[in-house]
């Protein structure tokens, strides 16, 4: 049996002020005004019971009732109360709310229709079932008032609205898994062709989103370029492992094979719609600011600027790192090798932020896999 909850919505007048229009009083605003406030702020990524906290804060205004409820069909859901009405608990609620049939639709005179059924605070309610979701309920309208059809009409309007969102939300939460799922499984099989280069993915993505930061990039981007660095090197999953994983120096038949990773990465993930915004800077991050890269000899700022970030972070990593053929390089010579590729292999502003942020990026090294993808996934699943 779980435990009855109920969520109190916030003071009515901290509400009002950021969700007036007009200047209209409550109770006197047309319907178009109230449901067209609510289709503005409803959004899948929403938890339900923020929108839900909403609707009826708005509601409740719209009416000027003392109070207004929705009361989830799961029993584990929170009941959203705006108002209070003396003895008017989640219990009372659900009661009422358990007494009507699926898609019922009723204005109640709670003393004289129902007796008993709610606490006698309740002079008169309206009751609206939105399907297996929920029922919102609007309780006690002005003295000498009645609850009028009009007023019902608008409240199934608002009804199914919250009702959709938490539909709506339900599935954002299940592609949201499935895309943290998607991505984890794609940064593990990288780890899991090349071991030796296991955790590369990120801390490259992790050094780009700090490179990014000092360039001033905003955090939408930045969240972009940390899940294009997770990724960068997707395609090496389709590169033999005879020629990955080579302990001496590449001939050039096999240094064109591993050059190709970066097109088999685009293929992988093209048919990913949440993921294409990140194909060019995977595409492009081998790319050479003097145009000497691949795949495609981009120059200076034809590369775009996620490429160009991504390339002197996935630098810095490698050399930073030991690998079969070499033990890691020591901070002199990755500076050395830096300062000679500036404007030449790198961007200079990108170097120039990689030295202005030296000590946070080592740090940033050695952290691992967590939030930071869980944030991400968030903005990615937001994209048309």
């Amino acid at each position: 049996m779980y435990a009855e909850r109920q969520e109190r919505a916030p003071r009515l007048d901290n509400v009002r002020s950021d969700e007036a229009s007009d200047g209209v009083p409550a109770g006197e605003e047309g319907e178009h005004v109230v449901i067209g406030r609510l289709i503005r702020r409803l959004k899948i990524s929403d938890a339900p019971t923020r929108f839900q906290t909403l609707a009826t804060n708005v509601l409740r205004a719209s009416l000027g009732v003392e109070a207004t409820a929705w009361v989830p069909a799961e029993e584990h859901e929170p009941v959203v109360v705006s108002g209070e009405v003396p003895g008017l608990t989640s219990t009372a609620l659900r009661v009422i709310a358990g007494s009507y049939g699926r898609d019922a639709v009723q204005i109640v005179d709670a003393r004289q229709d129902r007796p008993g059924l709610a606490p006698d605070s309740v002079r008169q309610f309206a009751i609206v079932v939105a399907g297996s979701s929920g029922a919102l309920v609007v309780v006690n309208p002005p003295p000498g008032a009645v609850i009028s059809p009009l007023e019902v009409e608008r409240t199934q309007y608002i009804a199914s609205l919250i009702a959709t969102q938490s539909h709506n939300a339900r599935i954002y939460a299940e592609l949201k898994d499935l895309l943290f799922g998607i991505i984890r499984a794609l940064t593990a099989a990288i780890d899991a062709k090349d071991p030796y280069t296991s955790g590369h993915s990120e801390r490259v993505a992790r050094i780009a989103v700090r490179l990014a930061e000092e360039l001033g990039m905003p955090p939408q981007k930045r969240s972009d370029l940390y899940l294009t660095g997770l990724l960068h090197d997707i395609g090496k999953i389709g590169i033999d492992d005879e020629v990955l994983k080579k302990v001496g120096p590449l001939s050039q038949e096999e240094y064109r094979r591993i050059q190709e990773h970066v097109e088999i990465g685009v293929t992988i993930l093209q048919d990913l719609k949440k993921l294409r915004h990140i194909m060019p800077g995977v595409r492009h991050h081998h790319e050479s600011f003097d145009g000497t890269g691949y795949p495609d000899h981009l120059e200076g700022e034809e590369i775009p600027m996620e490429a160009r970030i991504l390339a002197v972070a996935d630098s810095f990593d490698a050399m930073s790192s030991n690998r079969p053929y070499r033990k890691r390089l020591s901070p002199m010579q990755i500076d050395e090798i830096l300062a000679k590729g500036k404007g030449v292999q790198w961007d200079p502003d990108v170097v120039d932020a990689l030295r202005a942020c030296r000590m946070d990026v080592e740090a940033i090294r050695q952290k691992g896999l967590g939030d930071s993808l869980i944030r991400v996934v968030d903005v990615t699943l937001g994209r048309r």
